[in-house]
């Protein structure tokens, strides 16, 4: 028993004296330990670089099933792809070896100026990828309780081709684990290379060469002088027509001959508006003449059918509501020349006989409204109310009748006071037809002024025009001797007419 103790403290002696021995021996000799067999085994970086060689290419590698492990041929195999099978293993630089003019397409598949391929042809590259995407450390157990649900059928999705690339990759990656030796290629050592900007590529166009000059033109930019534009407040436009017409009979026309004549007519309407923030000042002046000889009339050469001036302003401040506003309204009205009856000296009108001024303070709508389809059908409506007005009339020439106008005998001038109602709508159907009709009422509740003016003009071309007039008009104080049989206070004038038109 002795023997054995003996025998065990000395081999643990001599063991611990080895190991002494040894590491002296190490230190002497100064020898590195990275030298050793284990660390030239597990340095990784080293084996890495030994055996790989970069590139910035990245592909897909064929996997490939072993017939047997060691000394034997390969067989490489891709589902989907037309490989012919027992071909070699890859050469050195990872491309399959494959007989002479072999193809992956069938013999009935040519391509023209076209270079295809499938991602599992290109050579095997390093791209530092080891670990699958699908990395899952969840239990299988739990991922198989788990029951799929898709509302679409995978099958009609991407979800084969997204299949199909990831069975690629791992092929690839199963390929360098497997046989890093035959991996000649690492992306990595290309991050530096160049690449192609897509931007500055440009496509080659023949047309450019076809169409270039050899003295290209040099084009000026001319200089432009800068102006400040200002807004504009006042807007003027206007309307001007003049229509002739010409009646002439034999004495026997109809067996008793008629009255020949000769009719002028002209018109003339100017708009000057003023428009700047809540302030609106709009005024229209208008001017119609009509003129007729006839031989009919032995006292008198020319004969004045119709002569009117009028002046129609108003003034608006744009503080109520929508498209009213409050207004204050001004019409003044009075013919220029001598007006007498047919074979007679008695004065119907003269110059400032009558002289009617209108004015009342009250509220107006306005509306301006253009179609979406046609921009030529416009709408201009103009509605004034003025609950206090006052009518001044005024006779200036003893000549003229002042009864006729409500005045009474002797006297030259008439105030009245009452409401006042205008209407004022113009209608564009087209470019080329339109409506213009006004409504004017004044009343005294005693007393009613009423007048009515319609128009409907045909633009034949730019200055031609055809329009159809109807004049109506109401006032109950014109004397109970001016009354006409049937019409009683009502007055209407109605004329067809075709002349020269402009307008601007």
């Amino acid at each position: 028993m002795r023997i054995n103790r003996f025998c065990f403290s000395l081999i643990v002696s001599l063991s611990m004296l080895s190991n002494t021995i040894v590491a002296q021996i190490n230190s002497e000799t100064n020898l590195p330990r990275k030298d050793s067999l284990l660390n030239e085994i597990t340095d990784i970086n080293k084996r890495l670089k030994e055996y790989s060689v970069k590139d910035t290419t990245s592909g897909y590698s064929i996997r490939q099933l072993l017939d047997s492990i060691e000394g034997k041929n390969v067989t490489p195999y891709v589902p989907g792809t037309h490989i012919q099978p027992n071909f070699e293993q890859r050469d050195t630089n990872g491309l399959l070896i494959v007989q002479n003019q072999w193809s992956p397409f069938k013999d009935n598949v040519s391509f023209e100026d076209t270079v295809i391929f499938d991602p599992s042809f290109l050579p095997v590259i390093f791209d530092g990828r080891i670990l699958p995407q699908d990395l899952n450390f969840i239990s299988k157990d739990t991922i198989n309780q788990r029951v799929p649900y898709h509302l679409i059928d995978p099958d009609s999705t991407f979800a084969p081709q997204l299949a199909r690339i990831d069975k690629i990759q791992n092929m690839r990656r199963a390929y360098y684990m497997n046989y890093p030796l035959k991996i000649k290629l690492n992306r990595f050592a290309f991050s530096d290379a160049p690449v192609i900007n897509k931007e500055v590529v440009e496509k080659r166009n023949i047309f450019n060469e076809l169409l270039t000059t050899d003295d290209a033109i040099n084009y000026v930019t001319p200089e432009v002088e800068k102006i400040e534009i200002k807004k504009v407040y006042w807007i003027k436009n206007g309307e001007h027509t003049v229509e002739i017409s010409q009646n002439q009979f034999t004495d026997n026309w109809n067996g008793t001959g008629g009255d020949n004549n000769l009719s002028l007519r002209n018109e003339h309407r100017i708009n000057l508006n003023y428009k700047k923030g809540k302030i609106r000042f709009d005024n229209t002046f208008e001017w119609r003449l009509s003129l007729l000889q006839t031989p009919a009339d032995t006292m008198h050469n020319i004969n004045v059918l119709e002569d009117m001036v009028r002046v129609y302003s108003v003034l608006g401040l744009d503080a109520a509501f929508k498209k009213w506003s409050y207004t204050v309204k001004l019409e003044v009205r009075t013919p220029l020349f001598n007006n007498y009856p047919l074979n007679s000296e008695n004065k119907r009108e003269a110059l400032f006989s009558p002289l009617i001024i209108r004015t009342g303070i009250g509220m107006s709508y306005n509306l301006e409204k253009v179609s979406p389809t046609d921009k030529h059908r416009k709408t201009k409506l103009s509605a004034d109310i003025s609950p206090l007005a006052v009518n001044y009339t005024f006779v200036g020439d003893k000549g003229v009748d002042e009864t006729r106008f409500a005045i009474d005998e002797g006297k030259k001038a008439n105030t009245e006071f009452g409401s006042t109602f205008n209407v004022v709508l113009d209608y564009s159907f087209n470019r080329f037809t339109k409506l213009y009709s006004r409504f004017n009422y004044f009343t005294t509740y005693d007393r009613v002024i009423a007048e009515s003016e319609n128009r409907l003009s045909f633009d034949v071309s730019r200055y031609f025009t055809t329009s159809i007039n109807l004049f109506m008009r109401f006032d109950d104080g014109i004397g109970v001797d001016s009354k006409v049989d049937g019409w009683g206070y009502f007055q209407y004038n109605h004329r067809l007419g075709f002349g020269l038109k402009y307008k601007w």
